[in-house]
């Protein structure tokens, strides 16, 4: 299998007065293609800190991340915005979907924002919207969708830039059983077709939809589970 991602050695501490906080000890691991990986951990263990490594969002203060075979730790502001526009699709708990634009133009707003021509723009956002099954709703706007409607417009609206990495921050958190389902089930599709799929998540009704589980706790990511979560689950 191919890589998408790679994090070795990759740290983060924050510094606040005297004190020195570690989010992420050093964590190494890579990311393949055709994955759906779930990171698992309490809130406030170093999960969404890894997540934000691998989505060029913050810099570790060891080690070195790689997307697509690019290390990106020395890259420019400029450089690591052409990174996440291009390489990596970003799905969120609130959806962040533009409130006045109807469906199908909310998918289309990241091809416009890198300058991609309208006419273009519109035939990949209609593709797009065909994988999730959403086409039917392309005039909609984002109040008159459920939760679930809404989360795979988001879902579609990552995929439209043709990313290699998708991560998903607790993607199904404000969803219920059925729509927690489908969603996962669209999230599966695309790592089966060749992308690297990476869900942060505490909700542990998505540990069938896996193949690959990373467990991080006190800013400890491990592939194995700490005797903590061994007792809980």
């Amino acid at each position: 299998m191919e890589i998408a991602a790679s994090i070795k050695g990759a740290s983060k501490e924050y510094k606040t007065g005297d004190t020195i906080i570690t989010a992420l000890e050093p964590t190494t691991f890579d990311f393949m293609k055709k994955e759906l990986t779930l990171i698992i951990g309490p809130s406030g263990s170093g999960k969404t800190t890894l997540l934000s490594l691998l989505g060029c969002v913050i810099f570790p203060t060891t080690g070195e991340v790689y997307i697509d075979n690019l290390l990106v730790n020395n890259l420019s502001d400029k450089e690591l915005a052409r990174v996440r526009l291009r390489n990596i699709g970003f799905v969120f708990q609130n959806f962040n979907l533009l409130a006045p634009l109807n469906v199908l133009e909310n998918v289309m707003h990241p091809l416009r924002l890198s300058g991609t021509g309208k006419k273009e723009a519109k035939i990949k956002a209609e593709e797009a919207l065909k994988k999730v099954n959403m086409e039917s709703r392309m005039k909609s706007l984002p109040k008159n969708l459920s939760g679930g409607e809404q989360q795979r417009v988001a879902i579609a609206r990552a995929l439209v830039t043709e990313p290699s990495i998708m991560l998903c921050d607790e993607p199904t958190a404000s969803l219920d059983i059925r729509s927690v389902g489908i969603v996962m089930e669209e999230l599966k599709m695309l790592s089966d077709s060749g992308k690297s799929v990476i869900v942060v998540t505490h909700d542990l009704r998505l540990k069938p939809f896996a193949d690959r589980i990373i467990y991080v706790n006190n800013g400890i990511a491990s592939d194995t589970p700490s005797a903590d979560e061994i007792f809980h689950n």
